[in-house]
This record gives structure tokens, sequence and C-alpha cells, in this order.
């Protein structure tokens, strides 16, 4: 456990009682109802059998006889059904981009990317939830099944530690094996600096599934606002291919367009599709990001 904890500490020391404190009383807020294979927190509107009443139906022939409510009968002289509503639990998919893209930036925005699906882990662990950990470059990795308890929180942060961001990118393969791992219905959450061709033709095999996705789309001060003047060479990260360009105001404001015409579609998707998407900054303060910027998809 200490040599855990010291292996936390380093890119998880803002991770401190009061802020653990703060992740605890929150919650995801889901805007579907799923179906899961054990019993926690979350209440789907289908009813069962739970020990919380939901309300009374009339009784029809084929209902169990069990849950007839003996004493409404008694004074009523009529068969009424039990409702209950049933508790079931949520799966939280954590898809984290490890490709060579996010290693970049100061901060770095794959640490942040990391410290954001540690927060994700431990909210969704302390509120009963199981959660699957998954990375992915040019292929999906799963590297952490479905886990539940709020204790499982140090064995994910390790996990979390340790990954590299390294790899080629393939955000539709990504997806495609996800898709294929046929998970049950949850909420996915995608932490990418979704810096593909075509980012929402991949994501589109995720909408229509039962599932609830947020897209979390992280980069860092340098590619928001960059600070280059005059001739430069940029390299791909990815490829090693190089480019040389002379950045000047119009080379500049045409990369802030391009930018902006990302974010402009994946919004767009995200809104079409009843999906979340929030760009945050790698600079950004990770409390304020969680406590204020995410009350879409969170909630006190």
């Amino acid at each position: 456990m200490e040599s855990s904890q010291k292996k936390e500490a380093q890119l998880f020391r803002v991770f401190d009682a009061e802020f653990m404190r703060q992740l605890a009383q929150l919650d995801i807020l889901t805007k579907k109802m799923f179906r899961g294979k054990l019993r926690g927190e979350k209440r789907s509107r289908k009813t069962g059998q739970s020990v919380e009443f939901h309300d009374y139906r009339e009784y029809n022939p084929g209902d169990d006889i069990r849950r007839v409510d003996w004493n409404l009968y008694a004074r009523i002289e009529k068969h009424f059904i039990k409702l209950f509503v049933e508790e079931e639990d949520l799966t939280l998919y954590l898809l984290l981009d490890c490709s060579k893209s996010m290693n970049f930036g100061s901060p770095n925005k794959f640490d942040f990317a990391r410290r954001l699906a540690a927060s994700f882990s431990y909210i969704a662990l302390a509120n009963l939830e199981r959660v699957q950990v998954a990375v992915f470059d040019n292929k999906l990795s799963v590297v952490q099944r479905p886990v539940r308890g709020r204790s499982k929180y140090v064995r994910l942060f390790e996990i979390l530690e340790n990954q590299t961001a390294d790899g080629s990118s393939s955000l539709p393969q990504a997806i495609s094996q996800f898709i294929a791992s046929k998970p049950l219905p949850g909420v996915i959450v995608v932490l990418s600096d979704f810096l593909f061709p075509e980012p929402t033709r991949a994501l589109s095999g995720l909408a229509g599934r039962g599932n609830q996705v947020a897209l979390i789309q992280t980069l860092s001060p340098d590619e928001l606002r960059p600070d280059l003047a005059g001739d430069l060479e940029l390299i791909d990260a990815e490829t090693g291919q190089s480019v040389s360009v002379s950045m000047g105001s119009g080379v500049f404001r045409r990369y802030l367009a391009g930018l902006e015409t990302q974010n402009t579609e994946l919004k767009s998707w995200a809104r079409k599709t009843g999906r979340d998407f929030f760009r945050v900054s790698a600079a950004a303060n990770l409390r304020d990001v969680l406590l204020k910027d995410m009350r879409g998809l969170l909630l006190k």
C-alpha cells in the first residue's frame, strides 16, 4: 500500500484528502436508465423486486401472487400488486487516448487527461458503480476490467500512472474494437485531443447503442494559443513527417479557424446526438473543471 501511495503522489499529488472528499460528493448525471448485473445506487424506471416501494397496479392473471398486497385486499377487497423501484448499478467506461500526440505541452495534456480519468473513476467507485478503463492508440486495450468498490481506486490510479502516450492513432479502429466487445450499456467517457481526421465519423459508432457518451477534449495551452513566429519546421509526433511553415499572422489565423471548425463539428455532433462535449485546457485547475465546468455531466 505504501508503494502505491508513493506512485500516486507523482501524478496525482492534487488528490489530497479534501479533494477526494469533494469528489465523493459528486455523482455522474445519467440521462438514461441502465440495466446492470449488480444492484447499485442508480434507480431505473423499470419496476421489479427491491426494498423501495414505488406504486400499485391491479392484479392480472399470471402475476406472482406473492406480490399481492393482502393488507390492502382486506380493506377494499381488490387484488393489487406492489411495484418496486429496482436499483441497478451503472458501468462507467473510460476510454483514454494514449497516442503520441497526447504527450505534448506544458502542462502536459496526457497527464491532465489521466487526472481527469482518475477523478471520474473515483467518483463512480465512491457511488458504488463499476468502472472499466481502456486505453487506445491504433488499437484498444482494456487495462482494467469492470471493478466496483471505493478501495479499487488505488489499483486504478496505479494503472493510469503506468500508461504512456507513444503510439500512432486510429480512433475508428479503437471505437470498432470497443463496440465489438459488446459492453453492457453505460456511460462512456472518451478523453482525447480528438486531433483526428473526421473524428465524428468514428464516434458515430457509439451513438444509438443505449449508451450515454461524453467527449472530453484535452488540449495544451500551446495548441489553444500557440506562441510561435518566424520560419519553422513542424514535425508530426506520430508519423515523423515534417512541414516547413512561415508562421505569420495569416497562418496563425488559419490555424485558429481550423481549430474552431473542429470544435464546432464536435459540439454540433454532440448536440444532435444527445451527447456531451467539453473542451479543457491542460493548464486549467482540475478542481474547477470538475466542480464547476462539468455540471452538465456531474452533479452534487
